[in-house]
């Protein structure tokens, strides 16, 4: 039988309280990256979130064009070509459930290339014979910084056992949506989604069980990656894709879905 006396156990509490304050905490440290939409349409005439008269009724038939823009200075780098791909099926499959919208082409802007033109993405569209197309911009930025994490996680007498040293990345996504009329080359409706996720990897890297760890919230269970080298990725990924599920609720809500 182990006896742990009151102030020592009283600091054992405090302490794994105090790191899981930091988690939370943390999520408020970085700085939400600003909106892209007007880098590509230019200043057009204000017309709300959410533009409910002005939104067709019934199913459409829309193209669908998905950027990852970094060109924010204070970009996170660009998703994997591998993590783009995912997403941009995710953007696909989340408008097919939650809005009246029959996709019929789907394009993912090269990573290399330079942002296209607004012209150039509705000439797309009017290639591809749909009247309406979703622009989704998925943008982001990062921090990181040192950290000192339990060699066990966050398991019953981890930090008994001591600390290891590394460190908390956190990405803050932003997912926007515009339903643009292709005809008038007009934005009919644009929304917002945003998202975060964090990462805890040890530096030096050694063999864990517990590390590199992805987190997006308590609710949440920790996703592990396979790969080291693959974190930050995964990391980029859940933010954008959790962005992605709000930015098409709002959407769904412009649309009068419930």
């Amino acid at each position: 039988m182990i006896i742990v006396s009151r102030s020592r156990g009283r600091s054992f509490l405090l302490t794994i309280l105090a790191i899981g304050l930091g988690a939370l905490v943390f999520a408020g440290c970085g700085e939400w990256p600003q909106a892209r939409l007007d880098t590509y349409f230019g200043q057009q005439p204000e017309s709300g979130g959410f533009a409910v008269a002005e939104l067709p009724q019934g199913p459409i038939h829309a193209g669908v064009w998905v950027l990852n823009d970094t060109g924010a200075p204070d970009s996170a780098p660009k998703l994997s070509e591998t993590a783009f791909t995912d997403l941009t099926e995710h953007v696909r499959q989340q408008l097919l459930h939650a809005v009246p919208i029959k996709v019929r082409a789907v394009h993912s802007s090269d990573l290399d290339a330079l942002p296209p033109e607004f012209d150039t993405v509705l000439r797309w569209a009017k290639n591809r014979q749909v009247n309406y197309l979703v622009l989704a911009i998925l943008s982001s930025s990062e921090i990181e910084v040192p950290e000192r994490f339990p060699w066990r996680g966050s398991t019953l007498g981890a930090i008994a056992r001591g600390l290891l040293f590394g460190y908390r990345a956190e990405n803050l996504a932003l997912a926007e949506l515009a339903l643009v009329d292709v005809p008038a080359g007009r934005v009919l409706a644009r929304v917002e989604g945003n998202a975060w996720a964090s990462l805890d990897r040890l530096d030096p890297p050694i063999e864990s069980n517990e590390y590199p760890v992805v987190r997006r919230n308590l609710e949440d269970p920790p996703i592990y990656p396979e790969k080291e080298a693959d974190a930050y990725d995964v990391m980029r990924a859940v933010a954008a894709g959790d962005a992605i599920d709000q930015a098409v609720l709002h959407l769904k809500e412009a649309w009068g879905g419930s």
